[in-house]
């Protein structure tokens, strides 16, 4: 994903969770296709065939879960995420820097927490044996899987957005962002 390696054991690990957050980008991408391709299927079964495909809504949901949290770790890298910069704009540079630091590491707090919920949740499902309560009576630790995976994904990135700002680099890139900004 950089397009230049960065010196040093602290710029591999930057780069390792660059390259995770890439593939749960892409893993994001698939799920969204997955969502379409269900949705398309159930209009076409149902238009032409007076069927339903069952499951499709269900599936759909569990996969819009696991696109938002597998891609929340890219979004971040790449500063795509919805952000109230009034403070940062209109403050000192060293005060703007402060508050940066700060939420980073409350991001990093937060995730931390959301991580091991989700992880723990995914865990008691699977020792359970819990089923989704719909027709497909899919094992729930399956969908959970991928929330819990994401959520591990946008922590390990928020904490590598914390060692940027210490190394004195940008928290984001923005030439990883896909169309344009509305500011």
């Amino acid at each position: 994903m950089p397009d230049r390696a960065r010196p040093g054991a602290a710029g591999r690990v930057l780069d390792v969770i660059d390259e995770l957050s890439m593939w749960g980008a892409w893993g994001s991408a698939l799920c969204i296709v997955a969502i379409l391709g269900l949705i398309v299927a159930e209009v076409v079964a149902r238009n032409l065939f007076n069927v339903s495909i069952y499951f499709a809504w269900e599936f759909s949901a569990y996969l819009m879960g696991a696109a938002f949290m597998l891609g929340a770790g890219y979004a971040l890298r790449a500063g795509a995420q919805i952000r109230v910069n009034v403070l940062l704009e209109n403050v000192p540079k060293p005060i703007a820097r402060f508050f940066d630091l700060l939420s980073t590491v409350c991001g990093i707090a937060i995730g931390i927490y959301f991580t091991w919920a989700l992880a723990e949740m995914t865990w008691l499902s699977f020792v359970r044996e819990s089923r989704s309560p719909e027709k497909s009576e899919l094992m729930r630790w399956i969908p959970q899987f991928p929330l819990a995976l994401g959520s591990l994904l946008l922590t390990l990135q928020t904490a590598a957005r914390l060692g940027r700002l210490l190394r004195g680099e940008p928290g984001d890139d923005a030439r990883l962002r896909i169309g344009q900004d509305i500011e």
